[in-house]
């Protein structure tokens, strides 16, 4: 790649970048989808790219390449499980290798919804009510809590993402079933919240040379009472697009949402998913690796700001390397 300097054009190595995909997540399409995302704006003028697939089977030959041949830096298009716990982003640090994104710490916690409503509502930041049901404990213990919050209810995986396994109840039946159905199918431990009839809205954190900078606010629009997979990313009509709510309502979710991804200790970028209440905003979850489909937030948020989404990645990779 040629760069122009004072002493004319000179050329300049590219940037040796490794991109995470795969992973033994269920998420595990949206890795695939997200990594395609990425490739395809990714200029293959200043980067020198390797993907790294993280097969299902637990196979580490991924890793023993890493460690062989590493990259400058990692950016990864993994979701879910191991890849957005903390677990990657440990073996990276332990390899000192740089990587784009929330550090252990942060990732495990904004992985675990119930840990991070504990940090945020500690910090004064607006969460739904809520229970956290452990596998192995008596459910009699949470039901009193259950029947006080009121129905309807969400029920949802404590440590999933993409709203899968996602149900809303409206009696005890469901609840029943809908932790019976998450214990056996997606996660140890479920997260009951009160359901906030509201405006659904995201709002995701760039952090740049300035500090960490509010992107755009999206509505979220859905096919049904909450946003599920499909509304992410399947359905085009139910896409996201600019905000109507007014300006000072705006910039009251931008502040919250700044705020959140400091005080949970985010990097890089992140999304802060929200429920505007008439004018009582609810921090619902932080996602630290946000999907980057085409039908993904952060691609739509973009397109309504001075640069493109390839310019999005050049910024956090260079922002990364710079630290």
């Amino acid at each position: 790649m040629l760069i122009v300097t004072k002493r004319g054009y000179e050329k300049m190595d590219k940037i040796k970048l490794g991109v995470l995909v795969g992973v033994t997540s269920i998420e595990r399409e949206v890795s695939k989808k997200s990594c395609e995302n990425l490739l395809a704006n990714l200029d293959e003028n200043k980067y020198e790219i390797t993907v790294y697939h993280l097969p299902a089977d637990g196979n580490t030959e991924w890793a023993k390449n890493i460690i062989s041949n590493p990259p400058q830096i990692v950016l990864s298009a993994l979701h879910g499980g191991n890849g957005e716990n903390g677990s990657i982003q440990g073996f990276l640090h332990c390899l000192n290798i740089p990587y784009i994104g929330s550090k252990v710490l942060s990732s495990a916690i904004c992985m675990n919804k119930a840990m991070a409503k504990t940090v945020m509502k500690a910090n004064h930041i607006q969460v739904p009510d809520h229970v956290f049901v452990m596998r192995g404990v008596d459910f009699s213990q949470y039901k009193e809590s259950i029947k006080l919050m009121g129905f309807p209810l969400i029920v949802k995986p404590n440590r999933g993402g993409s709203s899968i396994g996602v149900i809303v109840a409206r009696n005890m039946e469901d609840i029943h079933y809908g932790i019976k159905n998450i214990i056996e199918t997606y996660d140890d431990d479920v997260l009951i919240e009160k359901f906030i009839d509201g405006k659904e809205i995201n709002c995701c954190v760039l952090q740049g040379e300035n500090g960490p900078e509010a992107m755009a606010v999206l509505d979220v629009k859905k096919a049904g009472s909450v946003f599920v997979y499909d509304d992410k990313y399947h359905i085009d009509e139910y896409s996201s697009d600019i905000t109507s709510l007014p300006d000072f309502m705006q910039d009251m979710i931008k502040s919250i949402a700044v705020k959140t991804f400091n005080i949970l200790q985010c990097k890089g970028y992140a999304c802060v998913d929200m429920i505007v209440q008439e004018e009582q905003i609810y921090v619902i979850e932080v996602n630290t690796l946000p999907g980057l489909t085409s039908h993904s937030l952060i691609p739509k948020a973009t397109k309504n700001l001075d640069f493109s989404f390839g310019e999005f990645l050049d910024k956090l990779i260079n922002f990364e390397l710079k630290r």
